[in-house]
C-alpha cells in the first residue's frame, strides 16, 4: 500500500506554486534581462480553460485559452502557449517551455489539470504589459457606467476609447487626458455585451492598449464558441465575410480594388521583412504615404492589420476590435484591397500578417466645374438665399487661377490681385472674394467659407483635377469667385 501511494504522489501534478516557480525559473534563464511578473488575470484565463478541459467542456487549442484570457483580461494580444503531458507530473517541466523566446513579455499566468486519457494539459499565457488601467468590472447591470481610466507609457500618446454596443455599432467616446494620465466614463444602459478598447499613438502608429469585453445583465460564456470552420479559403474567405459583415448592418459590399491589392500586399510584404507588425514602418511610411506612392487618389481610407496563424483567424482578430471594425463599417468606403505574407513573428515561430484597405477613390467628373456649380446653386436655394448667377468672365478668370496654382505644386495661395482684376474685367462689380479649395470631389465644395453670405451674386468657378506632393494624387482643386 505505502508503495502504491509513493507512486500515486510520485504521478501527482504539481502545485500552482510549483509550477509558477518552474515557468519563472525557465524565464530567467532563458531571458535574463527581463523582469517578469506573474499575472492574476492571465492565470486566472489558464485556470478557466484548464478546468474545462478537465470537464470536458473546451478543446485542448490556443484558440481555447485565448477565449477564456478574453474575458479575464484587458491585455490585447496575449501568447497562448499549451502542452499535454502524461504522466501530469512533468507539467511543472513542460511549463518552461511554453513561452516565446524572444522574450517580448512582462507578464506571465499558468495553469494545469488532470485530463482523463491524456494526462494533463498545461498552460502559459504571456503578455507584454505596458499602460497601467484601473480595474473595468467584467459584469454590471444595465442602467449603470463603468470608469476606464489609466496611465500610458512613455513612447504612446493620443489615448483614445471605443466601444461597440450589442447591437454591433461601434462609437468613440471623450476622454480626459492630462500628460500620460487619461480617464473616461461608459454608459451602459443596453443588456448584452459592451466591448471597449484603448488605443494610443506609438511610433508605428494605432496601437491597442487594452481590451474588456463587460457584460451588461447577461452571464458571460462559459465555454468557447465552436472551432470555426472557414468561410473560404485565404483571402477570397476574408473578402466574402466582409461582404457578409457589411450586409448585416445593411451596408453596401466593397469592391476588390487591384490597386489596393498591390498597397496591401507590399505593407505585409513590408512587415515580414522588418519583423514588425505596425501600420507604419520606417521604409514605406503609413497609408497615405504608400497609397501617395503607387498614386492612389481618394476621398477616405482606412487600415486594418491582423497578425495570427492563417487569415482568417488574423481578420476575426480585427473583426474583435472596436476601432478595426469601425473601419470595415465606414459608409464612406468603396473599394477593397487585401494582402498577406507568411514569415516570423517576434514572439518565435511563423505568422500570417494580414492587411486590409478601405477607400473611397476620386472619380473624376468630365466637368468638374459645372459639378462644383450645381452643388453650390443646390446649397444656396436649400439655405433660402438668393440664387447665384454663373458668370462667364469670373469663369475664365478662376479657370486660369486654378490651372496657375494647382500645376506648379507650390503653396496653395492666390494672389492677392485676383480679386482687382476680377472688378476690371467686370466694371459693374463693386467687390470679389476669392477662395480655393482642394478637395476629394466636388460635393465637398459646400465647404466654402462665403457659400452662405447673402449678398454675393454672381459666381465664377475654376476646377482641375491635379496631383501633388503635398496633397496627393487626382486631387480636385477648385478656385471660387463670388461678386456683387
Amino acid at each position: 500500500m505505502l508503495l502504491l501511494a509513493l507512486l500515486l504522489l510520485a504521478d501527482a501534478l504539481p502545485s500552482q506554486r510549483q509550477l509558477e516557480s518552474s515557468l519563472l525559473e525557465a524565464i530567467a534563464a532563458s531571458c535574463p534581462r527581463r523582469k517578469v511578473a506573474i499575472d492574476a488575470d492571465l492565470t486566472k484565463a489558464c485556470r478557466a480553460w484548464a478546468d474545462a478541459a478537465h470537464q470536458g467542456a473546451a478543446p485542448v487549442s490556443g484558440d481555447a485559452v485565448s477565449f477564456y484570457a478574453s474575458l479575464e483580461s484587458v491585455e490585447p494580444s496575449p501568447v497562448a502557449g499549451i502542452a499535454t503531458v502524461n504522466p501530469p507530473s512533468n507539467a511543472d517541466r513542460a511549463v518552461g517551455e511554453l513561452f516565446p523566446r524572444s522574450c517580448l513579455f512582462n507578464r506571465v499566468g499558468a495553469a494545469a489539470a488532470e485530463v482523463t486519457g491524456v494526462g494533463a494539459v498545461v498552460c502559459a499565457l504571456t503578455a507584454d504589459h505596458t499602460t497601467d488601467l484601473k480595474r473595468i468590472p467584467g459584469r454590471v447591470e444595465p442602467g449603470g457606467s463603468v470608469d476606464v481610466s489609466g496611465r500610458l507609457p512613455a513612447g504612446l500618446t493620443l489615448p483614445r476609447l471605443f466601444v461597440t454596443r450589442p447591437g454591433g455599432a461601434v462609437e468613440e467616446l471623450k476622454l480626459s487626458v492630462s500628460g500620460a494620465t487619461f480617464s473616461g466614463r461608459v454608459e451602459i444602459r443596453q443588456r448584452g455585451e459592451h466591448s471597449l478598447e484603448v488605443l494610443a499613438d506609438s511610433p508605428g502608429g494605432p496601437q491597442v492598449v487594452a481590451v474588456r469585453r463587460v457584460f451588461a445583465g447577461v452571464a458571460p460564456p462559459t465555454r468557447p464558441p465552436p472551432e470555426a470552420v472557414a468561410a473560404g479559403a485565404g483571402l477570397a474567405g476574408v473578402e466574402a465575410a466582409i461582404a457578409k459583415l457589411r450586409a448585416s448592418r445593411g451596408l453596401p459590399p466593397l469592391e476588390r480594388d487591384a490597386e489596393l491589392d498591390l498597397v496591401a500586399e507590399g505593407h505585409s510584404v513590408e512587415m515580414v521583412r522588418l519583423k514588425t507588425f505596425a501600420h507604419i514602418l520606417p521604409t514605406d511610411g503609413n497609408l497615405s504615404d504608400r497609397l501617395r506612392n503607387k498614386g492612389y487618389a481618394y476621398r477616405s481610407a482606412g487600415e486594418n492589420i491582423g497578425l495570427s496563424v492563417d487569415v482568417t483567424t488574423a481578420h476575426e482578430a480585427i473583426v474583435g476590435s472596436p476601432a478595426h471594425l469601425a473601419n470595415l463599417l465606414d459608409p464612406r468606403h468603396r473599394r477593397l484591397g487585401l494582402g498577406a505574407a507568411k514569415g516570423p513573428t517576434t514572439e518565435g515561430g511563423d505568422g500570417m500578417y494580414l492587411t486590409e484597405v478601405l477607400a473611397a477613390p476620386v472619380v473624376g467628373s468630365a466637368d468638374p466645374a459645372g459639378e462644383v456649380w450645381r452643388l453650390l446653386f443646390a446649397e444656396r436655394k436649400k439655405k433660402g438665399l438668393p440664387p447665384l448667377q454663373r458668370d462667364a468672365t469670373l469663369d475664365s478668370l478662376a479657370s486660369h487661377e486654378v490651372r496657375s496654382v494647382a500645376l506648379k505644386d507650390g503653396p496653395i495661395q492666390l494672389r492677392d490681385d485676383v480679386p482687382g482684376r476680377a472688378i476690371e474685367q467686370e466694371p459693374e462689380l463693386e467687390r470679389v472674394a476669392a477662395e480655393i479649395l482642394v478637395l476629394g470631389a466636388p460635393d465637398e465644395a459646400a465647404t466654402s467659407k462665403n457659400l452662405a453670405e447673402p449678398r454675393w451674386k454672381r459666381l465664377g468657378v475654376g476646377a482641375i483635377y491635379a496631383s501633388s506632393k503635398t496633397y496627393g494624387p487626382g486631387r480636385l482643386w477648385v478656385v471660387l469667385l463670388y461678386g456683387r
